[in-house]
């Protein structure tokens, strides 16, 4: 299935996507990620049979989890990537280093919400296309990892404010300035794809394409990934695990105009998820 949340008649609500059409699920959970943590999941049938479908078209997508969170993530975790960010912010990045890091998010946007550029802060706002993962149990530390760990897939940007990267050292501070996430459009369980595990990942700055690549080629696959956050540390169901960036990213290209600015648009695609962008202002 589909999962997303989403406004329609100025009412927030979540549900899942069909095609075109959205229905709504019928749940005593106020939202998306609480009613996935309860466990207690409808099966599509009874979700479409206790609902009438609106057309996606009528409603504004919102991130399908609208909670703030601490995002679970990995840096440099495609080769093309680690060679480009080693080179502009004049970093050394050895064959078996994995960076891991929290990212707060407050705001977290949707499809066509806008961001915020913190401008006045750091001019230097970059873009990073991710595939994110959510977590569908709760794994004490040393969990066997398999595809049932899994409850599905979306697109996340983790969006950076590259100069507080650089110059606080740890990666939190400039990674979690109010909307600089966006995830969406839909969470998509495994059996939406027909390989999950290797996805066309691109990213487009006002129509331009300028981070191409796919999944498979991550320096740590998703299930060493978790392995390496589950060593000592209890992972929980809806924890999302954003795996990194292609290369292609603003801070890799030597040139200031390749930051976002307001007035610009920036497109996420990951193969079976659909788009995710977001105006700047």
């Amino acid at each position: 299935m589909r999962y997303l949340s989403y406004l329609h008649d100025n009412n927030r609500r979540y549900g899942i996507l069909e095609g075109d059409a959205v229905y709504e699920i019928r749940s005593p959970e106020p939202d998306l990620d609480g009613y996935i943590l309860k466990g207690d999941l409808q099966t599509a049938s009874e979700i479409k049979a206790s609902s009438k479908p609106v057309p996606v078209s009528e409603v504004n997508l919102l991130s399908p989890f609208t909670r703030d969170m601490n995002m679970l993530c990995v840096g440099l975790n495609y080769w093309s990537h680690a060679d480009e960010f080693s080179r502009s912010m004049q970093t050394s990045v050895q064959n078996d280093e994995s960076i891991y890091f929290i990212k707060r998010t407050h705001d977290c946007l949707g499809d066509g919400q806008i961001l915020r550029s913190r401008l006045d802060l750091d001019p230097q706002c970059d873009y990073e296309t991710e595939l994110g993962v959510i977590l569908a149990k709760e794994l004490p530390p040393g969990s066997p990892i398999d595809e049932s760990v899994i409850f599905g897939f979306t697109i996340i940007n983790d969006y950076t404010s590259r100069l507080f990267q650089k110059r606080y050292k740890q990666w939190s501070l400039g990674k979690s300035i109010d909307t600089y996430c966006a995830m969406g459009p839909v969470i998509a369980t495994l059996d939406e794809f027909d390989d999950p595990f290797d996805l066309a990942i691109r990213g487009y700055k006002n129509n331009v394409l300028v981070q191409d690549s796919r999944t498979s080629l991550l320096r740590r696959g998703i299930f060493d990934v978790i392995r390496d956050l589950n060593q000592g540390m209890t992972l929980h169901r809806c924890d999302v695990i954003a795996t990194g960036t292609p290369a292609g990213v603003a801070v890799g290209k030597n040139d200031s105009d390749a930051f976002l600015k307001p007035g610009d648009v920036f497109r996420c695609e990951i193969e079976g998820l659909g788009k995710l962008e977001n105006p700047v202002v």
